[in-house]
């Protein structure tokens, strides 16, 4: 028997019908104008970079482009219930590595600068990324995340669909970043060499600090704005609060990467570096997880609820599909078992007839039981005429 939970003030909101193009609304031509201006800027910042170390920055653009790639669809498989368009990525990305940056940099300086007057000198070139990148970076990235709310608000109906453009922020900042360090560091490599630059830069800040930088600090972020929005029938100052503390705990993380805690008590060799980048980098990627299996649990509880409240049928969703339908490692496993015992084509089979589950319930929820969901009912139905007889043989 299916577990009657059912939330129905959730379910019978059709999600995802609003646009990321909404010119209509202030929100949109303020996230457009700052990302414009922010193109310009980066694009200006690698010029020279280009002209000097071009193997460089070509090789460095594939390098970081793959390694935007394995993220990307890292979230768009977490992302179950395929909330978001291709769009909204594009957005948070371009957000987090143009328009973010363009504010971050001279921000930061600023920061620096007036600390080195109030302070000293000594003190920012040992505490300067620590005062400045926490506050300036932080805010940032998420003012894209909350533009990107406010552009296609009913986009946004679950944690996950809010930590994964957040992460998606984070991941662009944190791209652009690495990509700028890269050139640098060719620029002034002490070898006539534009290759050892990526890699160095590839292993260090994307192997070595990538899983606990910018987008898991931003995915920790947005996580109170997901909370704020997603319950509103609590006070406004409880919803204000949990923001605030979500937003300090990322600005917490960040300042103690930033800051120079544990470098005395490691030398300068790689392997005692990367020692103490995972011990400073781990409570980051602790609380991140923490945060996206909340939202993961989440997001499965609201899918039941769809589909039970929009796709009953049982030769459409069967209970023991129905169980697996927000735990994605329990569906893998599924998939798994089923090429082992049946064969390739048999798995093949049954990937393709979670995939257009979960489509039927996200096109229900948007729009409706009818036209729209017409053709993937067909399509769960002849998935499973081919599967059935596959199992059934070898049974």
């Amino acid at each position: 028997m299916r577990p009657p939970v059912f939330d129905q003030d959730r379910a019978q909101w059709p999600v995802g019908t609003d646009s990321f193009f909404q010119p209509g609304r202030a929100a949109f031509w303020l996230l457009a104008a700052l990302i414009v201006n922010g193109l310009f800027y980066t694009v200006q910042m690698f010029s020279m970079g280009f002209r000097v170390v071009p193997i460089t920055a070509f090789l460095g653009l594939l390098v970081w482009g793959a390694y935007t790639l394995l993220f990307v669809l890292a979230f768009r498989t977490l992302d179950l219930l395929e909330q978001h368009p291709p769009e909204a990525y594009v957005l948070a990305f371009a957000w987090g590595g143009m328009g973010a940056v363009y504010f971050a940099a001279p921000a930061n300086i600023a920061i620096q600068s007036l600390c080195a007057k109030l302070v000293s000198p000594e003190f920012v070139a040992v505490w300067g990324p620590a005062v400045a990148g926490p506050v300036t970076e932080e805010f940032l990235k998420l003012a894209g995340v909350v533009l990107l709310v406010l552009v296609a608000r009913n986009q946004f109906q679950t944690y996950l669909s809010v930590l994964i453009v957040g992460a998606m922020a984070g991941l662009g900042f944190q791209v652009v970043e690495n990509l700028s360090y890269t050139v640098n560091a060719s620029m002034h490599f002490p070898l006539e060499n534009q290759v050892y630059p990526v890699l160095l830069n590839l292993l260090t800040r994307g192997l070595l600090s990538g899983l606990w930088s910018h987008a898991a600090y931003t995915a920790i972020a947005s996580f109170g704005v997901a909370w704020f929005l997603l319950h509103p029938h609590r006070p406004m100052a409880v919803r204000i609060a949990c923001a605030l503390l979500c937003f300090m705990l990322a600005w917490a993380m960040h300042f103690i990467w930033n800051s120079p805690f544990l470098e005395d008590l490691f030398d300068g060799g790689y392997g005692e570096m990367a020692i103490m980048l995972v011990i400073k980098g781990l409570p980051a990627i602790i609380v991140a997880g923490l945060f996206w299996q909340v939202a993961a649990r989440e997001n499965g509880t609201y899918l039941h609820a769809l589909a039970a409240w929009f796709v009953p049928e049982r030769e459409l969703i069967r209970d023991d599909e129905w169980v697996r339908l927000g735990a994605p490692m329990q569906r893998y496993k599924v998939r798994r078992e089923t090429g082992w015992t049946y064969g390739w084509r048999a798995r093949r089979l049954k990937t393709r007839l979670q995939r257009e589950q979960l489509r039927l319930i996200r096109k229900a929820a948007t729009y409706g039981r009818g036209a729209q969901t017409l053709r993937h009912e067909v399509a769960v139905k002849r998935l499973r005429a081919e599967l059935d007889p596959l199992i059934e043989v070898r049974t």
